[in-house]
């Protein structure tokens, strides 16, 4: 199950793109108490869009390394074998 769930990349990519954003617009909102800036609107700075943009992105590729690992260990744990690259890591 864990194997296919690997397999299905894109369809996870998507639903951590989300879920990255949806962290991301909440931390903003608290820290600054507006809205994300978005590059459709008219008004709004390259100062703000950048920030926002690295924190999307940041935590973008946190909860997809999560994600991923997370499911990596699962069907390791069920299927006895490592889905990837061997290694120590470096």
């Amino acid at each position: 199950m864990f194997t296919i769930l690997l397999k299905a990349e894109l369809p996870i990519l998507v639903v951590t793109g989300i879920i990255a954003q949806k962290i991301a617009a909440k931390i903003w909102s608290r820290a600054f108490d507006d809205q994300v800036p978005d590059t459709a609107q008219e008004n709004v700075r390259w100062q703000w869009l950048i920030p926002a943009a690295v924190l999307e992105g940041t935590l973008y590729k946190l909860v997809r390394m999560g994600v991923d690992r997370g499911l990596r260990v699962a069907a390791s744990r069920s299927e006895g074998t490592w889905l990837g690259k061997t290694g120590e890591g470096e």
